[in-house]
C-alpha cells in the first residue's frame, strides 16, 4: 500500500490561498546539485523524448537546471523536480530532501521506488516531483515504468493549464455556430481564429490565425478511402496540394502510424510541409488525423500546421492538437 502511494502521490493541500503556478508549459525546473546533474539529465532525457521537427528538432520540454539554494524562489513553478542521487552529507540536494520528506519516505525512496509525484503542492495547476535514488543504477531501472506515467501526467497538465484560455469561454462561437448549421460536426474555435475558406462542393473547411501563422483544414469524402498504410500515405501526401493548393509535404521526417482519435481508430501523420513556390519559401511542422466514420460512411481528415521561423512551435502545435480533438460528429 505504501509503495503504491509513493509511486504516484497526488498531494492536495488547501488551494484557497494558492496562486496558479508560474512558468512556461514547455519548461521543467530541475533542482539538484552539480554532482547529480549529469545523472539526472541522462535519466530525464530518456523520459521526455517527444520532439517536434521544424525541420530542426525542438523538444516538447526544456530542462532548466538550478541549484538547491534556489528552491524557495522556484517552488511555485508549474513543473518542478527536486532530485538527489549522491547520498553524501555534503550534497545540498540531500539536505533539501531531508527538509521535504519524512524519514519513512526517504527510506522508501532509497530502497524501493525513487520517484514521488505530487500535484498542487505549492501552487495550483502544478506538478511537483521528487526523485531520490540511492544510485544511478537504482534510478535508471525505473525508466521504462516512469516514461508512460510522466507522459500522461504532463500531457494532462498541459491540457488543464491551456484549456481555459484556449477553448474556454473566449471562443469564436459565431463561427462555430455558422459551421455547425451547415455541417454535421462541431469544432471548438478559439478567439482570433477566422474562416479562410468554406468550400461545400469540395467538402473542405479552412481555418486560420496569424501571429504566428497557423492553419487547420477539415476535409471529408464519402466511403472508406484509407484502409491500409499505402493508401493512407498516398491520400495524405496529395491532400495539401489538392486543398491548400500552394503547399506540399516534404519527405523529411515523415511519420505515419495508427493511433486513437477521440476513442476511434485513426491514422496519424507527422512531418514537414513546404510551399511549392520556392521563391516564397515557407514551411514548418504539420500533423494530420484521418479516420473512417462507419455510420456516416465517410472518411474525415483533420490537418494542422504552423509557420513560425526561428521560434518555438511545440506549444502552438499542442494547442492545435487540442482544437483538432474538440472535433465532434453530431450524428453517429
Amino acid at each position: 500500500m505504501l509503495k503504491n502511494l509513493l509511486t504516484f502521490l497526488i498531494i492536495f493541500l488547501s488551494c484557497a490561498d494558492k496562486r496558479v503556478a508560474l512558468g512556461a508549459d514547455n519548461e521543467i525546473r530541475v533542482i539538484c546539485s552539480e554532482d547529480d546533474k549529469e545523472i539526472i539529465k541522462k535519466y530525464l532525457s530518456q523520459i521526455f523524448t517527444d520532439t517536434l521537427f521544424n525541420p530542426e528538432p525542438e523538444p516538447f520540454y526544456y530542462l532548466r537546471f538550478s541549484l538547491p539554494e534556489t528552491f524557495p524562489d522556484l517552488k511555485t513553478q508549474a513543473q518542478v523536480m527536486v532530485c538527489a542521487i549522491n547520498q553524501q552529507v555534503s550534497n545540498n540536494s540531500q539536505k533539501l530532501m531531508e527538509r521535504l520528506l519524512s524519514p519513512e519516505q526517504i527510506e522508501n525512496t532509497l530502497n524501493q521506488d525513487p520517484v514521488i509525484v505530487g500535484k498542487d503542492v505549492y501552487a495550483k495547476k502544478q506538478i511537483f516531483t521528487i526523485i531520490n535514488a540511492r544510485s544511478e543504477n537504482h534510478l535508471m531501472k525505473s525508466i521504462k515504468e516512469k516514461k508512460a506515467l510522466f507522459n500522461k501526467i504532463f500531457k494532462d497538465q498541459f491540457i488543464s493549464r491551456q484549456y481555459k484560455s484556449l477553448l474556454g469561454n473566449y471562443r469564436n462561437t459565431n463561427l462555430e455556430d455558422s459551421l455547425s448549421t451547415v455541417y454535421p460536426w462541431t469544432i471548438s474555435i478559439p478567439w482570433g481564429w477566422e474562416l479562410i475558406r468554406n468550400n461545400e462542393e469540395r467538402n473542405f473547411v479552412w481555418l486560420g490565425k496569424e501571429m504566428p501563422f497557423q492553419w487547420i483544414g477539415i476535409g471529408w469524402r464519402e466511403g472508406e478511402l484509407v484502409n491500409d498504410e499505402l493508401s493512407i500515405g498516398s491520400y495524405i501526401y496529395k491532400w495539401p496540394q489538392n486543398n491548400y493548393r500552394n503547399i506540399q509535404i516534404n519527405d523529411y521526417q515523415f511519420q505515419l502510424d495508427s493511433t486513437n482519435y477521440n476513442g476511434s481508430k485513426a491514422w496519424r501523420a507527422r512531418g514537414i510541409w513546404e510551399t511549392i513556390d520556392k521563391k516564397e519559401a515557407k514551411g514548418g511542422p504539420f500533423q494530420s488525423y484521418v479516420f473512417f466514420e462507419e455510420n456516416l460512411d465517410r472518411t474525415y481528415h483533420l490537418n494542422y500546421l504552423i509557420h513560425h521561423p526561428g521560434k518555438d512551435k511545440s506549444i502552438y502545435m499542442r494547442q492545435m492538437d487540442m482544437m483538432a480533438k474538440s472535433f465532434k460528429l453530431n450524428s453517429k
